[in-house]
């Protein structure tokens, strides 16, 4: 990789490491062209007043500039120390990311910058986005970032921390590692929380993807979700959506335990959850089952699209689909809907059924109007 290193237009300003520099374009302490002349034969430290440094990579979009107040230049040892250091990083022109830091370090000839302090680096693209941390090292030539020590992001709604995080300039992407925590405290999620040990996130398409174990839950008491926990999770900020792979174990407030064998799609906005594969839920003595299921935190709804089952002690719904409302607790199944009670080992048979079940669990149905309802018993014969 090539690059183009040159002074950015100031008068009073010294360009990149000043290896190539006559006195009228450098500000030294004392400046004259003895001291210069002296400085590069002694290649001997000195303090600069003023830094700035332009860098120009010729097989991408990306350059940057750098600049300080105050510098200290070691020849021997190619190194600069820069104080308050602030840097833009363009793609075609456009300023990207802005960055400052308390000091800097720039070794080898440029090659690798080192930021240390309170260390800000913001996306100025929308969304805006805020990346804090203590350290920033920086390859300039491959345009790589690492931030480490009590790192935070925040963008719009969504705060992220971990141990360390990576950047790529010329792909967005950003990579967290080391117990990672992402808050989403938009007011439809609910403060919503994710645990992860690595989280990839491109800033530029919003997509989202953890390989490995998720933890979730709502950490609003109001929220639905007490716990979520699955693995490989993908997603997309900007979309606002989350899918987890199987097994996913859910524990709500209302309706207990949750599991589903496949992946679990989580549209975030409208507190939706859907699985395309076998769910089955334990709500006290209620067991609920079925395939294809889709579940309304909002409004409290389960709906199952096949092989619906509910079992509780002494009786069994079965039916092609059914819904089920745990904040009322209706229920309503249709299309060959079978109840069995173990009492007279009665047998019901319809084609829609609804009714609810009460507080001392009690299923109660009935049906439609015009609707055809088989019902059979066994007697035992009187004495």
């Amino acid at each position: 990789m090539t690059s183009d290193e040159r002074p950015i237009p100031s008068g009073s300003t010294v360009a990149g490491l000043l290896l190539a520099a006559t006195c009228p374009l450098l500000l030294l302490a004392g400046c004259t062209p003895a001291t210069l002349e002296m400085a590069l034969q002694e290649q001997t430290p000195h303090e600069l007043q003023s830094f700035s440094l332009q860098h120009n990579s010729d097989n991408t979009q990306l350059s940057l500039s750098l600049s300080s107040p105050k510098a200290r230049h070691d020849w021997s040892r190619k190194t600069s120390v820069v104080t308050t250091p602030e840097a833009l990083v363009y793609r075609d022109g456009v300023p990207v990311y802005g960055i400052r830091a308390q000091r800097g370090l720039l070794l080898g000839n440029n090659r690798l910058v080192q930021l240390d302090g309170a260390v800000e680096l913001v996306h100025l693209q929308e969304p805006p986005t805020v990346v804090t941390g203590e350290r920033l090292r920086w390859d300039t030539h491959r345009g790589h970032m690492t931030m480490t020590v009590n790192l935070a992001v925040n963008r719009g709604h969504m705060q992220v921390s971990a141990g360390r995080a990576e950047l790529d300039f010329a792909s967005r992407d950003l990579v967290f590692h080391d117990q990672v925590v992402v808050l989403d405290q938009s007011p439809q999620t609910d403060d919503l929380r994710l645990e992860t040990t690595t989280l990839h996130w491109n800033l530029a398409s919003g997509d989202l993807m953890a390989p490995s174990l998720v933890k979730a839950g709502h950490t609003d008491p109001a929220g639905a979700v007490q716990s979520v926990q699955g693995f490989n999770l993908t997603g997309n900020s900007r979309q606002r959506w989350l899918a987890l792979q199987g097994p996913v174990q859910l524990q709500t407030r209302q309706a207990g335990q949750w599991r589903a064998r496949d992946s679990v799609l989580w549209r975030l906005d409208r507190q939706q959850l859907e699985s395309p594969g076998f769910l089955e839920a334990q709500a006290g003595a209620l067991h609920v089952s079925g395939r294809s299921a889709a579940l309304d935190l909002k409004q409290g709804v389960l709906t199952i699209a096949e092989s619906c089952r509910f079992h509780q002690p002494g009786e069994t719904l079965t039916a092609q689909q059914c819904r089920w409302n745990w904040q009322d607790r209706t229920i309503l199944a249709r299309g060959g809907v079978v109840v069995q009670r173990e009492q007279y080992q009665q047998v019901t048979r319809a084609d829609q059924l609804q009714g609810r079940l009460g507080e001392d669990n009690i299923l109660s149905l009935t049906a439609p109007p015009q609707g055809r309802v088989t019902t059979e018993l066994e007697l035992e014969p009187s004495g």
